[in-house]
């Protein structure tokens, strides 16, 4: 009788939608977390450098990657790399210094809002009533969240310049999201992933030269810091795509799907945990908006 039988796979499956989202949160946990303890552009190449060497390497060995196909790819591999690695990878780190995890995870979690907007305006796939009534409520929960729910920050424009660089970012994964969907390819899933990997820490390369550069002294380096970076590399990169990728693979989209949802609540869980942070009122209200227009969003229109 074999170990892994169909129903093993599915409760793993199942198991792992729970486990999923706390491996997307730990990159948000460990950004706040290592904030002015080591420089966050270096951070980023870090993280993205080991995780390109790993998958590169292992298929490398296996021989199982297509060079020639990359050869032939690399410009929109690059140009990806980018968006979801480079813009999504050092900048994060950034804002992480002067805003909080919390913050982070709920504004991001209104990505697929984003895809969907993009989606409409640009290659008219058709929005009907309820899920324009959920791209409404999400964005009026990010503004809730910026404006820390108080008009008169409305009215005065004030905000947390890191929070709006977290949807700088939110609107660049949200294109790198669209990107990996419309520009075809012929490597497979992990191929590409390792090759964008390694393109992202390529993009953060010259950054990293100036911000060495830039430092009176070089950070001293600790167990805490290896133990972080291996988090960052082996379970919010490595960990949370092979783990996204198995759920979408045995339960399909619309169960990974809840890992999108779970993962904020994950980030907050975490933050209040492990670094002390509070939830406030409106963190709680832009919840209340963003994971419900969430779910809206994701209904399919029936005729179609």
């Amino acid at each position: 009788m074999p170990i892994f039988t169909e129903s093993t796979k599915d409760k793993l499956a199942w198991t792992l939608v729970l486990l999923c989202p706390s491996f997307f949160s730990s990159n948000m946990i460990i950004a706040r977390g290592m904030a002015g303890h080591f420089p966050p552009l270096s951070m980023a190449f870090i993280r993205w450098f080991f995780v390109g060497i790993f998958i590169i390497g292992c298929l490398a060995l296996l021989r199982k990657y297509q060079w020639k196909t990359l050869k032939s790819e690399w410009l929109a591999i690059l140009f990806l790399a980018s968006l979801g690695m480079g813009i999504c990878g050092g900048p994060v780190y950034i804002a992480a210094e002067v805003t909080t995890a919390t913050n982070i995870g709920l504004i991001y979690s209104a990505a697929p809002l984003l895809i969907a907007l993009i989606s409409y305006a640009l290659f008219k796939e058709r929005l009907n009533k309820t899920q324009s009534l959920g791209l409404f409520m999400g964005f009026f929960g990010v503004l809730v969240i910026l404006f820390k729910a108080d008009i008169q920050n409305l009215t005065t424009l004030r905000f947390n310049t890191g929070d709006l660089i977290i949807v700088l970012t939110t609107v660049s994964f949200a294109i790198y999201s669209l990107g990996l969907k419309y520009i075809k390819s012929n490597l497979s899933q992990i191929e590409r992933f390792g090759a964008m990997a390694f393109g992202g820490a390529l993009w953060h390369l010259p950054f990293v030269i100036w911000e060495l550069g830039a430092q009176a002294t070089l950070p001293d380096v600790t167990l805490s810091m290896i133990g972080a970076f291996f988090v960052l590399v082996f379970v919010a990169s490595i960990g949370a795509y092979l783990s996204y990728g198995y759920i979408v693979t045995r339960l399909g989209a619309t169960a990974a799907g809840a890992t999108l949802y779970l993962a904020p609540i994950y980030a907050a869980i975490l933050a209040v945990i492990i670094l002390d942070e509070q939830i406030m009122l409106h963190h709680l209200m832009g919840a209340i908006l963003i994971l419900p227009g969430l779910w809206l969003i994701s209904r399919k229109n029936s005729k179609a």
